[in-house]
């Protein structure tokens, strides 16, 4: 096969109209890392392409490296959810976690770790569960697989393992020493529930049932922590989830 052909399995998680009758499709895929793919004709009515450049679409994709993007030539859907364009509640949860990863991700490396995260978390939002828990969960665990995970047990100040909140430019857990009137005050069932977000596998992650209070206030932390060390910028799905 040419250098210039390649194939790699795929998530959509961004699309732009290009031209008249093209769409610029974002995929983050399992051996390519992040990129951007011309999908010739998409907008077409009778498109080949179309059933697998929507946003939402887990599929295997050839491509065909153009000058500028490579060009998707041809794709296969694995997975649609379209539970995310059927109910407008749960629209803003699946776009949410497309954006933040748009956002954190950079370049092609690969990065199988939030491909897979990605992709978990798609599946368990289209099911019962608690929608909020979900996304904090992929917060943290996606910032850990990028080397950002925050430090949840000690305080790095003194060492203290009485901790009261956490410090967002510190990415950790403080104690009362080392208190400063920025830091976040959280419930030590909020403490817990942090911990247990990263230990557990994301499927477990919904057998958790933490308080309105927990739940909020690892909001806080989580939206703090995100946009001092790793500044993914405002996103529109955040403007949709907090009304």
């Amino acid at each position: 096969m040419s250098s210039r052909i390649f194939k790699d399995e795929g998530l959509v998680i961004r699309t732009r109209v290009l031209g008249e009758a093209d769409r610029l499709v974002t995929l983050l895929t399992l051996k390519g890392g992040k990129f951007e793919a011309a999908a010739r004709g998409a907008r077409k009515m009778k498109s080949r392409l179309a059933a697998g450049v929507d946003i939402f679409t887990r599929g295997e994709y050839t491509f065909h490296r153009g000058k500028t993007w490579p060009i998707i030539t041809g794709q296969y859907p694995k997975e649609r959810f379209l539970w995310f364009r059927e109910d407008p509640e749960l629209y803003p949860y699946g776009l949410y976690l497309a954006e933040l990863a748009d956002r954190l991700i950079v370049g092609e490396e690969a990065c199988p770790e939030l491909y897979n995260l990605l992709l978990g978390s798609w599946r368990l939002l289209g099911k019962s569960g608690d929608r909020s828990l979900i996304l904090r969960a992929f917060e943290l665990k996606a910032a850990q697989y990028l080397g950002y995970s925050p430090g949840l047990h000690n305080c790095p100040g003194c060492g203290s393992e009485q901790i009261r909140g956490f410090g967002p430019g510190e990415g950790s857990m403080v104690c009362s020493d080392c208190w400063s009137a920025d830091f976040i005050s959280l419930d030590s069932g909020t403490i817990a529930l942090a911990r247990r977000l990263l230990e557990v596998p994301l499927h477990q992650v919904v057998m958790i049932r933490p308080s309105a209070r927990q739940k909020n206030e690892l909001s806080r932390m989580n939206s703090a922590f995100l946009a001092y060390h790793l500044d993914p910028g405002e996103l529109k799905s955040k403007r949709l989830l907090d009304e």
